[in-house]
């Protein structure tokens, strides 16, 4: 197979043996049809192997490597070094992609060669109901990617406020990793947000093409990864340090350390939320301690005042509220432990 523009396909899998046939379907459904597809198993225990293994009997696109399990990052890496495409397409091993989506990025990429990345809408889906679309997997279902394009800081800035895509939304060129590097395997779940970062202070161009026929679909289950909050928000409180050493616009930093103010509490909530009460407002205090403005202030250190005097489903509805009805909880929480 010829590597002018074979798309490299990385499929990292752990305990996914009942899932991975469909992601394979759905890579091989693709209108386009230069591709290889590198499976990393990390680590897996159950069937994934022999599940792989009627695949690779069948179609010669398909490599198969293993690893101990080291997540994620780790395998994708191990995908990216053995892989030999013009272009990377990542895809976990619980989700798809539409039909037509390497025959329309490839061909756009191959038309506008000052992008290094293109990347398309994403849907979300249940197993129990895998012909479902929705805009997310929140409260509302809206979309809610900014659909961001261009480079420098314009793309900084959006990444800085949050990941602007899915995993699986972009096609990538494979020379962008002579500049940026592989990923981060300390940052799971949150090692793509922090890739998209690195690229944007490298200069690279994002341009956001939504084709027909060319979604990231993403499977919604409990098992996720990114359903761990305490990890995800210790992962990207790793990273909003790092975009410190990558960053030099005023505005971007400034946008940055009051996401690292608000992480910080917001991953104390989480710890109040699991009964972790004292290190919960502990961290919801730093947060109080860290965030410049007076509103939020004020409310990271009410509620680091009353966590560890009300239930879990109170603390919830104090957090919820307003600053007054806030600084009322505590109130009617320091006379209960008074009394």
């Amino acid at each position: 197979m010829s590597s002018e523009q074979l798309v490299s396909v990385i499929v990292p899998t752990y305990n996914y043996g009942h899932l991975i046939d469909q992601t394979l379907e759905s890579l091989q459904a693709q209108t386009y049809q230069a591709w290889e597809c590198v499976i990393v198993d990390d680590g897996s225990t159950d069937n994934t192997s022999e599940i792989v293994a009627r695949y690779l009997e069948k179609d010669s696109r398909i490599k198969f490597y293993q690893q101990k399990n080291q997540r994620q990052a780790a395998a994708r890496n191990i995908g990216i070094r053995n892989s030999n495409g013009k272009y990377l397409q990542f895809l976990d091993a619980d989700d798809l992609i539409e039909t037509k989506k390497l025959e329309r990025q490839v061909e756009y990429l191959e038309q506008h060669p000052d992008v290094d990345i293109v990347y398309g809408s994403v849907r979300y889906f249940n197993t129990e109901r895998i012909d479902e679309r929705l805009y997310s997997i929140w409260e509302g279902n809206q979309p809610w990617m900014p659909e961001t394009s261009g480079r420098g800081n314009s793309v900084l800035l959006a990444l800085v406020k949050r990941n602007i895509m899915v995993i699986n939304s972009p096609l990538v060129r494979k020379c962008v990793v002579d500049t940026v590097g592989l990923f981060d395997e300390h940052l799971p779940p949150a090692e793509d947000w922090d890739y998209w970062i690195r690229c944007a202070a490298a200069g690279k161009r994002f341009e956001y093409q939504d084709f027909e026929n060319t979604l990231a679909l993403v499977r919604s289950h409990s098992s996720s990864s990114s359903r761990d909050s305490r990890r995800m928000f210790t992962s990207t409180l790793t990273i909003r340090q790092q975009v410190r050493n990558l960053v030099s616009d005023a505005d971007i930093l400034r946008l940055n350390d009051e996401k690292i103010a608000e992480e910080t509490g917001l991953l104390g909530v989480e710890e109040v939320s699991h009964g972790n009460l004292i290190k919960g407002a502990y961290q919801i205090y730093k947060a109080g301690i860290m965030d410049r403005r007076m509103k939020h202030k004020l409310k990271w250190f009410t509620c680091a005042l009353i966590a560890p005097f009300v239930t879990k489903e109170k603390f919830k509805v104090i957090f919820s509220s307003s600053i007054t009805n806030s600084l009322a909880g505590v109130l009617r929480a320091s006379k209960k432990a008074r009394s």
